[in-house]
C-alpha cells in the first residue's frame, strides 16, 4: 500500500508541475513579440523617435517595431483592424468617429495643446502672391495635409471667418511636396504642419498669411491624440503600461529637455540646423493631465460640424491605468 500511495502521490506532484509550467508558459508576458507602432513621419512623432534613441523602451523591458504611415485614417484604421499596437499622434477625428462606431477599439493616452504660442499649423502663400488676406482665398486652390481633417476643419475655420469656400478647391498633397507644390504653383496655399512650416519659412519664397487655425478654432486645441489599442490592454496589460510609460516619459523628456529633443528631430527628420531650432514642437499632454472638458468640446465641435454622425462621450475613450 505504501508502495502504491507513494506512486500516486508522485504521480500527483508531477501532474501539478507539469500543469503549473503550462500555466505558466501559456500566461507568461509575450515579452519576445515586438509592439507595433505606426507613426506619422513629421514632428508629432517626436515622442517615439526620443524613446527610441534615450532608450526608454528598452529600459521598459520591451522591443517595438516601428512603420512609417502616410495619413491618420490609415494609423487609425491599422489599430482598429488590429494590426498596429499604438501610435504616438494623429488626428482625433477618425478616432473619435471609430469609437462612435465601434467603441472600445482603442484609448487615448496624450493629446495635443495647440495654442497661439505653440501654434503646430499654419496657412502659407508664396511670397509674391497677391493673397495678403484670407478672403482671397476664394476660388483658389489650397493644399492640405492628407486624410478627412485638414480639409474640412480648415473649410470651418475659413467659412467662420466669412470666407466663401464653394469655390475652393481642396487638394491633399503629402507633406513633403507642400513646399515644392507652393512654390512650383500647384497650389495657391498649403495649411501646412510642423515642420513643413519652418521647412518653407527658412527655404524663402513662402509667407505666412496666418498662424493656428487650430488654436484660433479652440485654445489648447486636442487636434492631436495619442492611442493604445484595446486588444493589447486586455492581452498583455503589462506590456501595454510599459509602452505608453515609455512615450509619456518622453514627452516629458522633450519638454525638460529642449536642446537634446531637438538634435533627435533634426536626425530623425532630417532637418538641417536652422529648421530644427525654428520647429514648433507639438505640445502633447499625458493621459493624468488631460483637460477632459475640453477634449469634450472639441468632439462635440466636430459632431455640429457633421465630421461625426452623433456624440462620443470621451470619458469613455481616455486611458487608464
Amino acid at each position: 500500500m505504501n508502495k502504491r500511495l507513494w506512486i500516486l502521490v508522485a504521480g500527483l506532484a508531477g501532474f501539478i508541475l507539469l500543469a503549473s509550467a503550462v500555466y505558466h508558459l501559456v500566461n507568461r508576458p509575450k515579452r519576445d513579440v515586438p509592439i507595433r507602432i505606426g507613426y506619422l513621419n513629421i514632428t508629432a512623432s517626436l515622442p517615439l523617435f526620443i524613446a527610441e534613441e534615450k532608450g526608454f523602451f528598452a529600459e521598459e523591458g520591451i522591443r517595438v517595431e516601428t512603420t512609417p504611415i502616410a495619413t491618420s485614417n490609415q494609423l487609425v484604421d491599422a489599430v482598429a483592424a488590429g494590426n498596429l499596437d499604438l501610435f504616438p499622434e494623429s488626428s482625433a477625428v477618425p478616432v473619435l468617429a471609430v469609437e462612435l462606431q465601434s467603441p472600445g477599439r482603442m484609448k487615448v493616452f496624450a493629446v495635443s495643446s495647440i495654442t497661439q504660442r505653440t501654434p503646430f499649423d499654419a496657412i502659407l502663400v508664396r511670397e509674391d502672391s497677391s493673397v495678403t488676406t484670407l478672403s482671397q482665398l476664394a476660388g483658389k486652390r489650397i493644399g492640405t495635409f492628407p486624410g478627412s481633417t485638414s480639409a474640412t476643419l480648415l473649410k470651418k475655420y475659413l467659412s467662420d471667418h466669412k470666407v466663401d469656400v464653394s469655390h475652393v478647391t481642396f487638394i491633399p498633397v503629402p507633406a513633403q511636396n507642400q513646399v515644392t507644390a507652393l512654390l512650383e504653383g500647384s497650389v495657391d496655399a498649403v495649411h501646412a504642419y510642423e515642420p513643413t512650416i519652418a521647412i518653407a519659412l527658412n527655404k524663402g519664397g513662402v509667407r505666412r498669411l496666418f498662424g493656428s487655425v487650430y488654436a484660433d478654432m479652440l485654445d489648447s486645441n486636442p487636434q492631436g491624440v495619442a492611442v493604445v489599442s484595446c486588444k493589447l490592454l486586455k492581452g498583455n496589460p503589462a506590456i501595454a503600461k510599459k509602452a505608453v510609460r515609455a512615450l509619456e516619459r518622453a514627452i516629458v523628456f522633450m519638454h525638460e529637455n529642449e536642446a537634446e529633443a531637438r538634435q533627435i528631430m533634426a536626425r530623425r527628420l532630417t532637418l538641417d540646423g536652422p529648421v530644427a531650432k525654428s520647429t514648433v514642437f507639438l505640445d502633447m499632454v499625458p493621459h493624468d493631465k488631460i483637460d477632459r472638458a475640453t477634449f469634450q468640446q472639441y468632439s462635440d465641435m466636430l459632431s455640429d460640424l457633421g465630421e461625426l454622425n452623433g456624440r462620443v462621450s470621451v470619458d469613455e475613450l481616455l486611458y487608464n491605468e
